[in-house]
């Protein structure tokens, strides 16, 4: 009886350990994610929490100490292997209160790579209830200059986007200005707040002084 009590308390010790308590324990490196829709083509922001036809469903993604990548293709130049790589890595976790009740929630960003030059964003919104994350909702953004995602933050309750304006774009890969838009969670999803904003971006100087 012993070595199985010793057992039991060392499972208590352990699940005690790992409980999580807040949204920033949360290992998003090692997490599962939803997905819907196609991968490539994107050209603007969708929302992807209800399904958007027949073929909607795919695989979800298994993050791995931060990614869900598999090989395209590979080439040897010089004896050294070459390798490109298509898949899911995490770009970035932010925390803040984006559904205007005073708790954190987290913003996660996964940057898909096809193997070539079309690649897109997706970004995760979770909130923490009941000792676990809790997915409010997500969204693919579109593929580069054409309303790629430049940035998304919290700010006074509210989730804003900032996308590339694709009325700006300088060949496919870039924009000189950016979409501000700003949402608020409403009746359990996130709706557009006031006016989008068309920004220039500045590109800061860093020749040196003489």
């Amino acid at each position: 009886m012993r070595p199985l009590a010793l057992g039991l308390l060392l499972c208590l010790g352990c699940g005690f350990a790992t409980a999580q308590n807040s949204i920033r324990e949360v290992d998003f490196k090692n997490f599962t994610y939803p997905l819907r829709g196609i991968l490539l083509g994107h050209d603007q922001l969708q929302w992807l929490d209800k399904a958007t036809g027949a073929n909607s469903k795919r695989n979800a993604i298994h993050l791995v100490r931060g990614d869900d990548l598999t090989k395209s293709s590979s080439f040897v130049m010089e004896g050294r292997e070459y390798t490109q790589w298509e898949g899911f890595t995490l770009e970035s976790v932010q925390f803040a209160d984006v559904t205007g009740d005073g708790q954190e929630d987290a913003i996660v960003v996964l940057h898909y790579r096809s193997g070539g030059t079309q690649q897109t964003d997706y970004v995760y919104i979770y909130s923490f209830a009941a000792g676990k994350p809790k997915m409010l909702a997500y969204f693919h953004s579109g593929d580069r200059g054409r309303s790629g995602l430049y940035k998304v933050y919290g700010e006074n309750g509210a989730l804003v986007v900032e996308l590339l304006d694709p009325k700006k774009m300088s060949g496919a890969c870039c924009s000189s200005g950016f979409v501000r838009t700003r949402y608020k969670w409403r009746n359990g999803r996130f709706e557009v707040s006031g006016s989008r904003e068309y920004r220039e971006l500045v590109i800061e100087d860093h020749t040196p002084g003489p």
